[in-house]
């Protein structure tokens, strides 16, 4: 009898072994990374600028930082940008953090079935402030010339449709005042 209970918790533990299936892990692994002027040539977008948000997406593993452009090498033309990355080295992520600038070397990925702009630890993606060589060998960039519409632009243009709305239906009161006036 003694032997039977020494017994079931082993096979408990057996089974349990069994069972249960290791997680598979991921490691971030890249080869040398190519130098400015490569890794300029083969990116969709080259571009430096402050990151002013980072938002965790629920769905994929990883990040959508957001960035306000200060200049363009290749590939866009506003001054506002967001660019995908994994939430942590192990996925090849980027650590970004607001309000640092940085130079960024992105990369068309197809996120269920919407191409977004990606950047990973195998790019040359750096702090601007540790950048120097790359923007030696890639020269100057360009400013964005395409502005975004603001919060503020889109409130002056609700004050031109009121104002209109406003002229409008004060000449019908006019005329409809007119018209029972000579009535």
């Amino acid at each position: 009898m003694k032997k039977k209970v020494r017994i079931i918790p082993f096979l408990l533990l057996v089974l349990l072994v069994v069972y249960f299936k290791p997680i598979p892990a991921e490691a971030c692994s890249c080869v040398m990374p190519p130098s400015a002027d490569v890794a300029l040539s083969e990116a969709t977008a080259v571009f430096s600028g402050e990151v002013v948000e980072v938002k965790k997406n629920k769905k994929d593993n990883g990040k959508t930082v957001y960035f306000k452009v200060r200049e363009v090498w290749k590939g866009i033309d506003s001054t506002t940008i967001s660019v995908f990355t994994g939430n942590d080295s192990a996925s090849c992520g980027i650590d970004f953090a607001v309000g640092k600038e940085y130079l960024v070397y992105a990369h068309t990925l197809d996120s269920n079935g919407e191409s977004i702009l990606s950047t990973t630890l195998c790019d040359r993606t750096a702090e601007l402030a540790n950048a120097a060589e790359d923007l030696t060998i890639i020269g100057e960039g360009q400013i964005p010339v395409q502005t975004e519409e603001t919060p503020e632009s889109q409130n002056n243009l609700y004050y031109v449709y009121a104002v209109i709305l406003v002229v409008v239906v004060g000449l019908v009161g006019l005329f409809i005042w007119k018209r029972s006036k000579k009535s």
